[in-house]
């Protein structure tokens, strides 16, 4: 597998991620001042949003995640934090990293674990407080050398710029609904139009045109991130095993993340914008347990039982059938 076209490639469809984002802004605020009589400043202001937005995720994405997230500096003081850190130092070195990424904390009974940063000088590698508790040493190496393979085939550049992205989108998202609603529900158009303003109306009309575009965007934004999410998923459990030289570390780290998700409620503070980041879905959709048309263009991560087939080199439905027994 050459991870240096990989990283290339990933370079460049961060590149072209941001080109089109600005382009989908500056449409959007077109739309407005078309829709208000205001051009240029509907557009101006959009595109500002969109630059700030791209210069916030660069300089701060990773802390943005990481604070998103309730994450915290792994202190090394008790034995689960100082092998952990000590794991990361390993596998970086393995990996020809010139600085071990940072490592964090976050506090959660589930098992997960994902990696964010722009720059491989900046990255960090976060793990919940249920993998320290649950993870033998041999499967917490799987899950650090996939999250190290994240940060060295430059998906953390592409999947924390997608995050930052979908985030603005969002943003526009609810402050377009939000407005529409506060207008309706306040029946500020009602008493508006008995007054003879027809221009409540013209701006109910533009909110609900701005809501919809932006809801389509952040759709569009979001099937992206599915379909980049998932086939790097495979690509990092490979180069993992290639790190680790060890594909039953991570295969058995997968079983038990299985295992966990049907006892545990979904990950409190990941949200839709973050979930691709992780090594298993913190949402626990269903979808992602799925295959097929529809499963392929929505889901962030693959089947765990085809990731854990892959990394045995077994049937899939040989260990989807020991999953649901278990």
């Amino acid at each position: 597998m050459d991870y240096v076209l990989i990283q290339k490639k990933n370079v460049r469809n961060t590149y072209l991620l941001v080109f089109v984002f600005v382009l989908m802004m500056g449409f959007l605020g077109l739309v407005i001042d078309g829709l208000f009589g205001i051009f240029p400043f509907g557009t101006i202001v959009l595109l500002f949003i969109a630059l700030i937005q791209t210069l916030v995720g660069v300089s701060s994405g990773a802390s943005l995640v990481l604070r998103s997230v309730g994450a915290k500096p792994a202190m090394g003081k008790d034995f689960e934090e100082k092998q952990l850190k000590n794991i990361v130092e390993e596998l970086s070195i393995a990996a020809g990293l010139e600085t071990p990424p940072k490592v964090y904390v976050m506090e959660d009974e589930n098992i997960n674990a994902f990696a964010t940063g722009f720059k491989q000088k900046d990255s960090a590698v976060c793990v919940t407080t249920g993998l320290l508790k649950h993870l033998n040493r041999e499967e917490t190496e799987g899950v650090v050398a996939h999250e190290i393979s994240h940060i060295l085939n430059k998906d953390t550049l592409l999947m924390t710029t997608i995050s930052a992205i979908l985030g603005a989108m969002v943003l526009v998202q609810l402050f377009a609904w939000r407005s529409l609603r506060v207008m309706l529900w306040s029946g500020y158009g009602r008493s508006s139009r008995r007054k003879g303003k027809d221009s409540t109306g013209y701006i109910i009309l533009a909110l609900l045109v701005m809501a919809l575009l932006a809801t389509l965007f952040s759709f569009i934004g979001r099937i992206t991130v599915f379909a980049v999410s998932r086939t790097r998923e495979y690509l990092a459990d490979a180069k993992g095993v290639e790190l680790t030289r060890n594909p039953k570390g991570l295969a058995n780290a997968l079983r038990k993340i299985a295992k966990m998700q049907k006892t545990k409620p979904r990950m409190k503070n990941a949200t839709i914008a973050t979930a691709h980041l992780f090594i298993a879905d913190p949402l626990k959709r269903k979808i992602n347990d799925k295959e097929g048309f529809f499963a392929n263009l929505f889901s962030t991560h693959p089947p765990i039982h085809k990731r854990i087939a892959l990394l045995e080199n077994v049937p899939e439905e040989v260990v989807l059938e020991e999953l649901q027994e278990s």
